[in-house]
């Protein structure tokens, strides 16, 4: 029970309530007592040729009680004005005063109430009880209300001895304390299980925080190596001189894609599935990334099972098709070539796509940090996704980029000549 409150808000405003809710409860105890007193004094009124000394008392008593009753009430107002403990104590005193005149002034009548177990008895006793509310917590709020259960039998036993009355505990009293224990207790318990589930609820929150900061890294990290230092790398080998056009292009784009920030927002796009009905290869980051190249001059023929990318979840389709473009992006800058090959193979349960290229070749043993953009950004890239990367390669005869990528074991995709006679590479 919240209440829809901040948590440093829960329990003042709940002990507040359930405060309120009792000194009101209280009040009505007290006025419903005072009704009694009242009709109780005419009724028992004798008419002034009757008059005795005794009558006189009992009206002088109930008089009396009447006024301790008013007295009760407005100290009770002030407490839940002000829940103090000074306040707190001054009811407790006043009250079990005013429940001793009360409970001897109504026993005292003779053959009118025989018995202390009566309703009429309680009600100045319930108002009592309720100063339970008037604690700051819970727990509080038990302790107090059990001084007042316990002040108020004791001076009914004594008006109860007083009186020569047999004493007996009422079921009013008794019912009203365990209900009102009750409903403290609950609230405790229950705004301690809330508190702890509000604790769980940050630990989570805390910890997918921390998850997605690391996951932003990685991403910068990679989109770094994807970008600024391949470029910087590509810039301090080249020749003095005006940059070549492909330099140039590459240059241009690694700009745009720092200046936006699309890169942000990959995480989000990696957990959205193709919509049915869609083309797998149109729709794929492998294809994005071939298109790019395209756009920079690379002339790249596509052939194998395009539509196996289907097969790809949103991760490692947005993995693969970057991994794709920093191999594309190497041929652009180190082959010495302006055409390339993308061979894509569909298994049972992993999808193959090599990137080949018949330039000037390199041995990846002695690699410089030229190629720092295939150690980290291809390699390390498809390893996180549980796949394998193989370069054949050697001065003189070209390069291959074997990536292979796991998938979920499904039928083999099965495409008719029509559909790859559509997709003839461009």
């Amino acid at each position: 029970m919240t209440l829809g409150l901040p948590d440093h808000l829960v329990a003042r405003t709940i002990s507040h309530a359930l405060a309120r809710a009792s000194h009101w409860f209280g009040l009505t105890c007290l006025a419903g007592a005072l009704l009694a007193l009242l009709a109780l004094n005419f009724a028992h009124r004798p008419a002034a040729s009757t008059a005795t000394a005794a009558s006189t008392t009992t009206s002088a008593a109930l008089w009396f009680t009447i006024l301790a009753l008013l007295a009760m009430a407005g100290f009770l107002i002030e407490l839940s004005l002000r829940r103090t403990v000074t306040l707190t104590i001054a009811y407790l005193i006043v009250g079990s005063g005013c429940i001793y005149l009360f409970t001897v002034t109504i026993l005292g009548m003779p053959d009118v109430f025989p018995f202390s177990n009566l309703f009429l008895v309680a009600l100045p006793k319930l108002a009592l009880i309720m100063v339970g509310g008037a604690g700051t917590g819970a727990l509080a709020g038990v302790l107090w209300s059990t001084l007042g259960f316990v002040l108020a039998e004791a001076v009914t036993v004594l008006a109860a001895l007083q009186t020569q009355v047999p004493y007996s505990p009422d079921p009013f009293t008794i019912s009203t304390y365990l209900f009102l224990v009750g409903v403290l207790l609950f609230a405790h318990f229950a705004r301690r299980q809330a508190a702890a589930q509000t604790a769980l609820h940050r630990a989570v929150l805390a910890d997918r925080a921390r998850l997605l900061r690391h996951d932003l890294d990685q991403r910068a990290l990679a989109r770094t190596q994807d970008t600024t230092l391949t470029e910087l790398v590509a810039l301090a080998r080249a020749h003095a001189g005006p940059l070549s056009p492909n330099l140039a292009g590459s240059i241009r784009a690694t700009l745009q894609t720092l200046r936006g920030t699309d890169w942000l927002t990959d995480a989000d796009q990696r957990s959205v599935e193709p919509s049915a009905g869609t083309d797998a290869w149109l729709t794929s980051e492998v294809y994005a990334a071939i298109e790019r190249s395209r756009d920079r001059g690379l002339v790249v023929e596509v052939t194998g099972e395009r539509a196996a990318l289907g097969r790809l979840d949103p991760v490692s389709d947005r993995e693969l098709g970057l991994a794709v473009q920093q191999c594309l992006t190497n041929v652009i800058l180190h082959s010495g070539i302006v055409a390339a090959e993308v061979v894509i193979e569909s298994e049972l349960d992993s999808i193959s796509l090599m990137v080949m290229d018949a330039g000037r070749g390199f041995t990846e043993s002695e690699t410089g940090s030229d190629r720092l953009g295939l150690r980290q950004a291809v390699r390390h890239r498809i390893e996180r996704l549980g796949g394998s990367v193989s370069i054949l390669t050697r001065p003189g005869a070209g390069t291959s980029v074997l990536l292979n990528v796991p998938v979920p074991i499904s039928d083999p995709i099965t495409t008719d000549a029509a559909t790859l006679g559509e997709q003839a590479p461009r």
